[in-house]
């Protein structure tokens, strides 16, 4: 039984909006995320070439998101969000039409790869501080606890729609996918009634000025500093299991795409179960403990995942560690949107989805070692690094009094 929150919230207009484009656009992203990994891996069968295209993906937000960031505090975040959803949907269409004429080699894939990071540089920033004006104040919390679960959820969703898809029709429909995605949320942007922006900060200091005063704030913050520092090592793990799937689904059940697709579908059933869960709660007391657990068990599920050559035990353990990683990071975003200052909205929330790209970046390193001396060792040398910074945060967590 749905809330009373959860009621008031549905009933604002711009919500449902937000909500209906969210649904269609998050899990059409991250389809597409894996139709590159997956095209990545036809075209070359190379661990070392999947981690290529990740960096190239990643690399250029790391770039330009301090002026992303920044711009999405100084200006309009509704309209800097449009227009660069604008030219992602020419990135994704391009995706699309070169795919489906056979003209996506190697080269061309990390090359609009690349264009890919840079748009996300300046949308995610944005796109993350404009909740506030989507809602009323009072719904805010609630707001951001679906919020969170839409984009984590469809992290989950979306590859395993990719795995469908990508067993019954050419990879192209996948970009295409994405494309109509893209078509949801903008239209549903120009159909939102929002407030007037608030007053631009000032525009006194040079970009990196202002981005340098940004992370200042966020590691001097007792709690969003080490929730930034373990974030880094639970997406590290999530991203590079992720990336991997086409090589597991192989090792596993000797065919790719269909192994692709039982192992995304079973995580994104256990991020359904987590899902639905958070999205009820509206304490914010416990959310740490819940962080805590969730990237444990996340760990242990790897170990599990990585060890077994049983393909009913790896999905088991992708399904448990779907539950794990959808707690851990929904309650990451919640904690973060809550606490941080309107003023550093923005770039808070950008520097967290850069140090999960950096995170992700140690794919570039996993990648030829997994070619090397296969996947075991280079992911259970990773659990055990994960393990540390996770008994250190738990540490951190009591020396602050902020408990579990």
């Amino acid at each position: 039984m749905l809330s009373e929150g959860t009621r008031r919230l549905f009933a604002e207009r711009n919500f449902r909006l937000y909500s209906l484009a969210s649904a269609v656009s998050w899990p059409a992203f991250f389809a597409q995320t894996l139709a590159v990994s997956w095209l990545a891996w036809e075209l070359t069968h190379s661990p070392a070439w999947l981690g290529i295209i990740a960096a190239l993906d990643i690399v250029p937000y790391l770039l330009f998101s301090p002026w992303g960031s920044v711009l999405a505090d100084r200006h309009d975040r509704h309209r800097l969000l449009f227009v660069t959803y604008v030219l992602a949907l020419g990135q994704a269409l391009l995706l699309a039409i070169l795919a489906a004429v056979g003209g996506l080699g190697i080269g061309m894939l990390g090359a609009l790869a690349f264009v890919h990071g840079t748009l996300h540089a300046f949308s995610v920033p944005a796109s993350y501080g404009l909740l506030p004006r989507v809602v009323e104040r009072e719904n805010l919390g609630a707001a951001i606890a679906f919020s969170s679960s839409y984009r984590t959820l469809a992290m989950f969703v979306g590859p395993a729609l990719a795995g469908v898809l990508l067993a019954a029709f050419p990879v192209w429909v996948c970009f295409l996918f994405n494309a109509v995605g893209y078509v949801a949320y903008l239209e549903a942007l120009r159909r939102m009634r929002l407030p007037p922006a608030a007053p631009p900060a000032a525009r006194g200091h040079s970009v990196y000025s202002d981005y340098l005063e940004g992370l200042r704030y966020a590691l001097s913050h007792p709690l969003i500093g080490i929730l930034l520092v373990m974030t880094f090592f639970a997406d590290a793990l999530r991203g590079t299991t992720h990336r991997l799937l086409p090589a597991f689904g192989d090792r596993l059940f000797a065919s790719g795409s269909t192994g692709l697709a039982m192992l995304a579908g079973a995580t994104g059933l256990g991020a359904a179960m987590a899902s639905l869960w958070l999205s009820q709660r509206r304490e914010n007391h416990s959310l740490l403990g819940i962080i805590q657990a969730g990237v444990l068990i996340g760990i242990g599920s790897t170990l599990v995942f990585v060890a077994t050559r049983d393909a009913s035990v790896g999905v088991g353990a992708r399904w448990v560690f779907g539950i794990a990683a959808e707690a851990a990071l929904t309650g990451t975003m919640i904690l973060l949107q809550s606490h941080v200052d309107e003023r550093y909205r923005s770039r808070v929330l950008g520097l967290w989805f850069m140090v999960s790209q950096l995170a992700n970046l140690t794919l570039l390193g996993i990648g030829p070692l997994a070619t090397r001396f296969g996947l075991d060792p280079p992911l259970q040398a990773m659990c055990g690094l994960s393990l540390i910074a996770w008994w250190w945060f738990w540490r951190r967590s009591r020396s602050l009094g902020l408990g579990a």
